[in-house]
């Protein structure tokens, strides 16, 4: 005889509490429920909990929000900074009054904000990881879209070769898979050749895939030259991000060979 699941707001509850207790420096709590999904993120055992809600844009049509559920959200206490793929977010305590109240309301937004049924998914990831931060790249970047000037493009290239990117890795090939080969293609184009890319903090990768994505820290000359042996069309910096930009193939090419000079320079 099997056991009659529990309700998904006892669940809920449930998890929530885990993740109020947790003291890992980010606690990711996902609940899904087929494309949609709710995400609470605690930080350091400590302050309010953000809750997320997905945003629309990043929906397949027959899941997307019109205005009347958009406000349904609102009344709830979430709000929406930007536009596009950035998430509905609002913030709430940690005690167990809130956390109550939470529950219950996750399970109206499901239900009547987007309107899906079924089982939902729960996973709590608690990340102690130090991930790296490239502000000398981001700068140089903001001075970059300010407009064309070969001395900013000099000095973007020298920081994309110094910093440590957080590089997406591809969840389909196996863990013998290595090197260039485990990067994420993000596009195909029609000529067969991938588009990759990498991003230069947690925050900017966050703003591409809000639930966190399976990556490598790799320095900015090794990730160029790995790049360069899958011929890719571009390398794109901080897809969807709030900085960054896109390198076309002979501009990796071009940061390859500025390494490649680099090393033979100190070898004589």
């Amino acid at each position: 005889m099997r056991d009659t699941p529990r309700p998904p707001r006892e669940r809920f509850l449930a998890a929530l509490q885990r993740l109020a207790a947790s003291r890992s420096d980010e606690a990711r709590l996902v609940v899904q429920v087929g494309p949609i999904y709710l995400m609470s993120i605690a930080r350091g055992g400590r302050g309010a909990i953000v809750q997320e809600a997905v945003a629309s844009a990043s929906l397949p049509p027959a899941h997307k929000l019109s205005a009347e559920r958009g406000a349904l959200l609102r009344d709830k206490g979430f709000d929406k900074r930007g536009g596009g793929r950035r998430n509905w977010r609002r913030e709430h305590g940690r005690d167990l009054a809130s956390l109550e109240r939470v529950a219950d309301e996750m399970v109206d937004v499901l239900a009547r904000v987007y309107g899906v049924e079924g089982e939902p998914e729960i996973q709590l990831t608690e990340d102690d990881t130090a991930h790296p931060q490239n502000p000398d790249l981001v700068t140089a970047m903001r001075e970059v879209a300010k407009g064309w000037d070969e001395d900013k493009r000099r000095a973007m290239y020298t920081e994309l070769l110094n910093a440590t990117f957080l590089v997406p890795l591809d969840p389909e090939v196996g863990d013998e898979v290595d090197g260039g080969d485990a990067f994420l293609n993000f596009e195909t184009h029609a000529s067969g050749r991938p588009t990759l890319g990498a991003f230069s903090d947690w925050a900017s990768l966050r703003l591409w895939e809000p639930r966190g994505w399976p990556y490598v820290p790799m320095h900015g000359s090794e990730v160029f030259e790995l790049a360069h042996e899958r011929q890719p069309v571009s390398f794109r910096i901080n897809p969807n991000g709030d900085v960054g930009g896109e390198l076309y193939g002979h501009e990796v090419e071009m940061l390859v060979q500025v390494v490649r000079d680099f090393r033979a320079r100190r070898s004589n």
